[in-house]
């Protein structure tokens, strides 16, 4: 009789009611659109997508069995078909209505991290909607050059974008035991500095130490740290656009402006006339840039120096946001920039416009010629 009564214990523990064992998971959809093919269960590796499973499609309905460590955010990809349909996995029985016959919407039951994470969009969404009423509303201004309307919305979008960060924080920090904290960090991480990395990833719980976002963020942490003001400057070296290859430490002895852009960036071509003006008043009083590219195009990297006057030395890897110094950096969101002394000490972080001239006349003295800055650029561009 205990023998029997172990039995059942076990099999309750070991098995759900459809065959699904404890940690273990189930991932059965339907396919409004597509009666049949084939359906691929990705996941995301250190660079891109990869296939990890595949099934058929029999009368609009496919199933996948497997197991995950913890949560994590993976896709389904309908072969022959454009859109990819995005969830979190979890090991528990997870019922799918993919919709590839509209809009590329997915519904997703069975996920609680799924389910916590539907609670962040629509917050989210929310406070997006009102983001993008600000941008038409600036972009109509910038048209009529209202520089009063222009200056009012600055200060909108500005305080807009405290209360997303602050939304962020405040919902990672009431969910530390979700990977769901550690990936809108991650996702969102160019919006924070390190003491603000380092107050909530203090809040993940250590059930969730094993995630991929809770170690990235880990390690997102340890590289600003590296980088911080006071910091000596991390070494590169990066090809010009001859080719030829170019050290950081090869420009030592001048107030040095490692400037991260783009040319397919529109912020990062805002803001080229500002860091201009700053060469040409600052050059001959030891100012000099460096600008490292998030290019993959080299002839339209090259273009864009020629357009923009950018007459200083320019490196690249052409990969893009894998971008080597990037990396090292942290950089996350261009157009970002380093200010080195001339021993290459970090003094100055993401010095823009006003800051910028304000600084190297702090360290330089009076300009040698005026520095007229243009309107402040409007946000920068996210990985």
């Amino acid at each position: 009789m205990k023998t029997s009564l172990w039995l059942l214990f076990a099999c309750v523990i070991l098995v759900s009611c459809n065959g699904r064992k404890e940690n273990q998971y189930i991932v059965s959809g339907t396919v409004k659109g597509s009666d049949t093919g084939t359906v691929y269960l990705q996941k995301m590796d250190s660079t891109s997508w990869v296939n990890i499973d595949s099934a058929a499609i029999k009368k609009g309905a496919f199933e996948f069995k497997g197991s995950v460590t913890v949560p994590e955010k993976y896709k389904l990809v309908i072969k022959g078909q454009h859109y990819s349909f995005p969830f979190f996995i979890e090991n528990s029985d997870i019922r799918l209505v993919v919709h590839a016959d509209s809009t590329g919407k997915i519904d997703v039951t069975g996920s609680v991290t799924q389910d916590l994470f539907n609670q962040y969009v629509a917050k989210s969404d929310s406070m997006e909607g009102k983001m993008k009423i600000l941008d038409k509303e600036y972009s109509k201004a910038d048209s009529l050059h209202d520089t009063a309307s222009l200056k009012k919305l600055e200060a909108n979008f500005d305080a807009m974008d405290a209360d997303i960060k602050n939304m962020i924080i405040n919902f990672a920090k009431s969910h530390g035991k979700s990977v769901i904290s550690p990936y809108l960090i991650l996702q969102n991480s160019y919006r924070f500095e390190l003491p603000e990395l380092v107050s909530v990833s203090a809040s993940f719980d250590t059930s969730i130490n094993a995630s991929k976002y809770s170690i990235a963020v880990t390690k997102r942490i340890a590289i600003l740290k590296s980088v911080q003001i006071g910091q000596p400057a991390i070494e590169f070296t990066l090809n010009d656009t001859t080719g030829k290859p170019v050290s950081l430490s090869s420009l030592k002895g001048k107030i040095l402006l490692v400037d991260f852009w783009a040319s397919w960036c529109g912020p990062c071509r805002a803001e080229n006339p500002n860091v201009v003006k700053a060469y040409q008043a600052f050059h001959a009083k030891g100012f000099d840039v460096l600008g490292v590219s998030f290019d993959r195009d080299k002839v339209k990297w090259e273009k864009a120096i020629k357009d923009d006057n950018l007459t200083w030395n320019h490196v690249s890897d052409l990969k893009y946001w894998g971008n080597a110094a990037g990396k090292l950096y942290g950089i996350n969101s261009i157009p970002s920039n380093i200010l080195l002394d001339k021993d290459q000490k970090i003094i100055g972080r993401n010095l823009k416009g006003e800051e910028l001239i304000k600084k190297l006349t702090e360290l330089l003295g009076a300009p040698a010629k005026p520095a007229k800055i243009a309107k402040k650029a409007k946000p920068a561009v996210k990985k």
